[in-house]
């Protein structure tokens, strides 16, 4: 306690008992204080401290002493109340052992009892039962001998058949026989019935097959019917791809033709401009390309049209004719195979440029 200037010392007893008597212990002054006192007070308090501490020393070791001796007293009235709890368990497990002998005695009696009840019971219905079928058999006892009684006419019969048959012995062969051609018999309506479930099973496998054979056949029916008809419609289709062709084909020829021939013009044109051109400058070949000699035609042409202008600018237009037929006749007789060749219309004598000379010069320049 701070405000009284002491502690408390307390220690809790073992096995969770009362807390025992408290020791009041002198409070030690923080640092604070113990540099205010000198050090003879230090000492003295020291000393006084210690044998307090001694003399609640000594009280611990004797209140240990004294709680030891009580601990022991309780551990042997605990081994003494444990001995007793364990002979009282002891009848008490042998008591219950004798209940459940004395349970179980009765229950074994009262099964076995209801066993014999029941083995009584079943005793009897089995007794019940034994006389119904004794009275049963003694019913078929009876019928048995009317049967029997009954029966001796085939004995006797079968006992003829033997005494006057070669193929019988004993009235034994004759049974064997029978039961010989009851099995035979037997065996040949099993095979008849198994033969009519085949022929049935086959007549059903030859309806589904027909049928089915049948629905294929239409099925196969209606694509060939398609098929016919795709194909007339190809056929169609490839006459009428054909008459274009044949179209597309006479037009092709038709503007090969008409380029033939107005190759073959050009060409005409391009040989009749050569032979009515002067001998110097007329081209030395004649023209594979049309371009060429359709450029050459054009020139030509506008070289002879200057000329034309300025002969009949000039008055000259009838001496320059006669002078170009006479060219023309040069021409064709130094050409070989150009002699069917047709003179042009316009003028070719002079030069290709520039205007022509009078009467009087013309001649000297053709020579």
């Amino acid at each position: 306690d701070e405000k009284q200037g002491t502690m408390f010392i307390t220690q809790r007893a073992p096995g969770g008992g009362k807390i025992q008597k408290t020791v009041k212990l002198p409070k030690i002054d923080s640092a604070k204080g113990v540099e205010a006192v000198t050090q003879s007070s230090q000492s003295t308090e020291l000393l006084l401290a210690n044998k307090q501490m001694a003399e609640v020393q000594g009280q611990l070791e004797q209140k240990k002493i004294e709680f030891n001796e009580r601990m022991a007293k309780c551990k042997e009235r605990e081994d003494h109340l444990a001995h007793k709890q364990s002979k009282l368990n002891q009848e008490a497990a042998k008591f219950q052992l004798f209940l459940k002998e004395n349970d179980a005695k009765r229950a074994r009696a009262l099964k076995r009892a209801q066993e014999e009840a029941n083995l009584r019971k079943t005793k009897e219905k089995e007794a019940e039962g034994l006389r119904d079928e004794m009275g049963v058999t003694m019913n078929k006892l009876e019928q048995s001998k009317v049967n029997l009684e009954a029966g001796m006419v085939y004995q006797t019969y079968l006992e003829r058949v033997a005494e006057y048959s070669e193929d019988f012995m004993e009235i034994g062969d004759i049974v064997k026989r029978y039961e010989t051609l009851v099995a035979t018999n037997s065996d040949l309506q099993v095979k008849v019935q198994m033969n009519n479930g085949e022929t049935e099973r086959l007549r059903l496998e030859l309806a589904q097959l027909t049928k089915k054979l049948q629905n294929e056949v239409l099925v196969q029916s209606s694509v060939i019917a398609e098929h016919q008809e795709r194909l007339e419609k190809a056929k169609i289709d490839a006459n009428a791809e054909e008459l274009v062709k044949e179209q597309r084909e006479d037009a092709a020829k038709s503007r090969i033709r008409e380029t033939g021939e107005a190759r073959m013009a050009i060409l005409n044109l391009y040989n009749r401009c050569r032979l009515t051109h002067l001998s110097e400058s007329r081209p030395k070949q004649e023209a594979k390309d049309v371009m060429l000699a359709l450029r050459y035609i054009d020139e030509r042409m506008r070289d002879l049209q200057t000329i034309v202008a300025a002969a009949e600018a000039a008055g000259v237009i009838l001496d320059y004719k006669v002078r170009e037929a006479v060219v023309d006749r040069q021409f064709v007789s130094k050409v070989p195979g150009q002699g069917m060749a047709v003179a042009p219309q316009g003028g070719a004598g002079a030069k290709p440029k520039g205007k022509p000379k009078q009467k009087g010069g013309g001649e000297g320049a053709e020579s």
